[in-house]
């Protein structure tokens, strides 16, 4: 026989009913030896026949689980293996290709197994984590423990969990359990990673959304609604957590030529995880394979795309800048720069920052090709040179260097005519001016390093502030599940105690009613006790004139006997 031998685990139930139904059947010993025979092998025998009958009558005539047959004495793995192959109807030169993939007499080989990969949930979004479950079974269903399965992912990261430690990577291996499965996370993360508090805010907003919806027009209140999210102070963590999505997709998601298009369709990410049984022995060759593909919703760049709609609403910038050039004065430009700077520093986020400066740039862009023709000539030729070029340089911190740059230069050029028609004298009072000019330029320049670094701490503050609201949040949500179930259990025993109150006010009447009848019993109990005395009265009475009745009788009576006697 061959060195590799059949265990009950490694039959299915089906397999094991047969092997069960085989030897319940048997009807002698000779009968058991002559069909479990294997060629050039000692087989089953008549004594190992007729011990396995005695173990069937034992145990009330027939065998009920295959571990009673394992169980019976002197039938070990090389016997238990003929009697399964037997009753199987397995050839017996085969039964190891058969059952293992291999061939008789040669070094066993484990490929009779099926892997199987489901992903869950089936339609999720990116960045949304994702369940993969594991199945290894054999080629009869039984799930096989242990089995060490490696998976890889081409897009996303794999988590898996093994005991207190955390293996991660784009391929892992994991173990299978007691029932033959193993679980994995996949994870489509930014290059940076998010902490949990921006993945958990990520995953809130997320779920408001159906990745069903056939494209994102379906979906436009709700991914308005979370631009709305993202925009508010306090959504500190999801607005760091949508920005780390946005910079990775910054040339599709805010470079885009044609920002509506996003709206028409959902762009898709796939991926393919494959998982192997590998060989045991490291020679690289899969046992049982399974690959999945994997898809997930991008929703970045649609979202970028409303995210730009809610940003334009109200009144263009354009006609801001039109207005305010109608009414500017000699320091038009900057006028103009500040109500772009303005407009770009009133709403938070880096992705906010980005869609805000192409929506400046192409606002200035129209505002030069229709909107200047009204203002002086001067005014205008200074708008048309320098402002698009300044506005791109507006940041929601800076005007840009080129237009302080432009108007310094302008200046000199008009102190330098100034001072050239000056005689020396002025001159050196002007020069006089400028060094005192120059020490209050430097006075300045260290009380802005101050504010900026004070600025810097608010920062840092209003961060921390940031991080502890979304604490708070988390604990108040907490609560108010709490603060539900409590609702819940007043609300039972609010209609407990109504029934209660009921059910006393039906005693108190009772109670009332048993007053009255108490008060009703004691009168005639009054009146009982009133007859009675008058009835032991007349008793007493009605047995004085008994005794005077008697009396008489006797003296009646005597009188008779006495006069009988004379007489």
């Amino acid at each position: 026989m061959p060195i590799v031998y059949l265990q009950p685990s490694d039959l299915s139930a089906v397999q094991a009913a047969r092997v069960l139904a085989f030897l319940n059947a048997a009807t002698s010993a000779e009968q058991l030896a002559r069909d479990i025979e294997f060629p050039r092998e000692p087989d089953i025998g008549v004594r190992l026949g007729q011990r396995l009958l005695d173990a069937r009558a034992a145990l009330g005539g027939s065998f009920t689980d295959i571990l009673q047959v394992r169980a019976v004495r002197l039938i070990g793995p090389e016997r238990f293996t003929e009697i399964c192959v037997a009753a199987l109807g397995l050839e017996p030169t085969r039964w190891v290709e058969l059952f293992y993939g291999g061939e008789a007499l040669a070094t066993p080989t484990e490929t009779g197994l099926v892997l199987s990969l489901a992903l869950h949930p089936q339609d999720a979004w990116l960045g949304e984590p994702r369940t993969l479950r594991l199945q290894v079974n054999d080629h009869g269903g039984t799930p096989r423990v242990g089995v060490a399965v490696t998976v890889q992912a081409s897009l996303g990261r794999l988590v898996y969990l093994y005991g207190f430690h955390r293996i991660e990577g784009q391929a892992v291996t994991v173990l299978t359990g007691s029932d033959g499965s193993a679980e994995l996370e996949l994870l489509t993360p930014p290059t940076e990673p998010l902490t949990e508090n921006q993945q958990a805010a990520l995953e809130t907003a997320l779920a408001g959304l159906d990745p069903r919806a056939a494209h994102p027009l379906a979906l436009e209140a709700g991914l308005k609604a979370m631009a709305e999210a993202y925009l508010r102070d306090r959504s500190y963590s999801l607005r760091t957590a949508i920005d780390l999505y946005v910079r990775d997709a910054h040339g599709a998601a805010v470079d885009t030529i044609s920002r509506a298009r996003w709206k028409l369709a959902w762009p898709v990410d796939s991926g393919l995880i494959q998982a192997d049984v590998l060989d045991a022995e490291g020679r690289g060759s899969s046992l049982a394979r399974a690959v999945r593909t994997a898809t997930w919703i991008d929703w970045v760049e649609p979202w970028t795309s409303f995210l730009a709609d809610v940003l334009e609403g109200g009144t263009p910038l354009e006609q801001e800048l039109a207005a305010r050039a109608s009414t500017g004065d000699g320091a038009l430009l900057d006028g103009l720069l500040n109500l772009a700077q303005t407009r770009l520093a009133g709403h938070a986020g880096r992705a906010a920052e980005w869609i805000g400066k192409r929506q400046l740039e192409a606002a200035v862009d129209r505002f030069i090709g229709g909107g200047v023709e009204t203002l002086p000539v001067e005014a205008r030729d200074a708008v048309v040179s320098q402002l698009g070029v300044a506005a791109a340089e507006v940041s929601p911190r800076s005007l840009g260097s080129y237009t302080l740059d432009t108007a310094t230069r302008a200046d000199l050029g008009q102190r330098i005519d100034t001072v050239a028609e000056l005689n020396l004298a002025e001159f050196e009072h002007l020069g006089t001016l400028a060094r005192e000019v120059e020490a209050r330029a430097s006075a300045v320049d260290a009380q802005l390093r101050q504010v900026q670094a004070l600025a810097l701490e608010v920062n840092q503050d209003r961060q921390a502030i940031d991080t502890r609201i979304d604490s708070f949040d988390t604990r108040y949500q907490s609560f108010d599940s709490r603060y539900s179930s409590f609702d819940t259990r007043y609300a039972s025993f609010d209609t407990r105690y109504a029934d209660f109150d009921s059910r006393y006010t039906l005693i108190g009447t009772q109670l009332n009613e048993f007053d009255v009848r108490y008060g009703q019993f004691a009168t005639d109990l009054s009146r009982f006790n009133t007859d009675l005395a008058s009835f032991d009265q007349n008793r007493l009475t009605l047995n004085t004139r008994i005794d005077s009745v008697d009396t008489n009788l006797k003296n009646v009576v005597s009188a008779n006997n006495l006069r009988l006697t004379r007489g």
